[in-house]
């Protein structure tokens, strides 16, 4: 009798390791699944905020009168504006910048426009009258922001 209980004991056993295995296996399958799943739905998120593309390069000139000048050259990306280069180039040339309540440039580090000076923007040699967001850039451009009067 004892040996039959054994037997018996042996196959719920075995049923068991059986329904265990079947079910550590149907978990992994899912698990897999979901992670293919989510992980397609990401890739397909990240090509839509892929990198802007970049156009080509351009160059900016901070006139600073008396002598005092500040030259930067960079690459430009697809719809970058006068304004987002001087936002670059304050980065890489560690100065900052002010604007005023319409957007034009109101001082770079202390040079500050007053009565007697203020700052120009000149893109390929002419003078801009456009808000500096407006102002989209191409490859080649040259850009000059001189203080003078």
């Amino acid at each position: 009798m004892a040996k039959n209980i054994n037997k018996n004991m042996n196959k719920k056993d075995d049923k068991n390791d059986y329904v265990l295995m079947l079910a550590a296996l149907l978990l992994l399958i899912l698990s897999a699944g979901a992670t293919f799943w989510f992980s397609g739905n990401r890739q397909d998120n990240n090509i839509s905020r892929s990198a802007p593309k970049i156009i080509g390069k351009a160059a900016l000139t901070i006139d600073f009168s008396g002598g005092k000048e500040r030259n930067f050259e960079g690459e430009i990306v697809e719809g970058e504006t006068l304004l987002n280069a001087l936002g670059q180039a304050s980065k890489a040339g560690n100065f900052s910048y002010k604007l005023d309540e319409k957007n034009n440039l109101a001082a770079i580090d202390s040079f500050t426009r007053d009565k007697n000076k203020s700052w120009h923007w000149y893109l390929n040699d002419k003078k801009i009258d456009k808000s500096l967001g407006e102002i989209i850039l191409k490859s080649g451009d040259k850009i000059l922001i001189k203080y003078a009067q």
